[in-house]
């Protein structure tokens, strides 16, 4: 069975959808992985003056590649980054323990808390992929924890390309984690979800275990 890249930017579309335009906020709320392109958008939503402090958050988790082999956590990494592309070193703060989405919402939101960090609203950077589904598990966490907290979402520049394997298997798992995440507690539930697209998620998904 082929893929259906139409179906497959389809569901891109719907995982990749940004807060346009971005307005100001408190800070930044970074989910790390091993990709330069986090922090160079990290910093370019606070060298716009959208933000008055970046908060990074990840250890090493599945999104760590190379950083694994080294034992350095995602935050890090794109800590040094983000002092690179002009974010003053005093405007970072790091979260080097998680490992996984969950841990980062809840982990992130204590690194701010413990710094205090205004957070009545926050601009939530990671890769376009991830986006609607670390934005809806910190809608989770922060629920839990009784808080109301505005969100505007900020993807980074990675270049998603529907005809790439290793993009239509993120893109189809991300979709899957949406659909099945709420009815475990993990993630707030999406009322526009696309049930037509979420079935197809799970065949390219069956596609992959082959």
């Amino acid at each position: 069975m082929a893929i259906d890249t139409n179906k497959i930017k389809k569901i891109y579309g719907y995982l990749s959808v940004e807060t346009s335009p971005l307005q100001k906020a408190d800070g930044a709320f970074v989910f790390g992985r091993a990709d330069p392109r986090v922090a160079q958008k990290a910093a370019d939503v606070y060298r716009q003056n959208f933000v008055d402090y970046v908060m990074v958050t990840g250890g090493i988790g599945k999104d760590s590649g190379f950083l694994t082999q080294w034992n350095i956590p995602e935050a890090h990494y794109q800590g040094i980054h983000l002092v690179e592309n002009g974010v003053p070193s005093e405007k970072i703060y790091l979260e080097t323990k998680a490992t996984n989405a969950g841990e980062c919402c809840r982990n992130g939101l204590d690194t701010i808390v413990a710094n205090n960090l205004k957070h009545n609203s926050l601009i939530i950077v990671v890769h376009p992929t991830s986006l609607r589904r670390v934005n809806a598990v910190l809608e989770n966490t922060e629920k839990e924890r009784n808080l109301s907290i505005k969100h505007q979402l900020a993807a980074t520049n990675y270049p998603f390309n529907p005809r790439n394997p290793v993009d239509q298997k993120e893109a189809a798992d991300e979709l899957a984690r949406l659909a099945d995440w709420p009815g475990k507690g993990w993630c707030a539930a999406q009322p526009d979800l696309p049930l037509d697209l979420v079935q197809y998620a799970r065949e390219v998904q069956q596609i992959f275990k082959k």
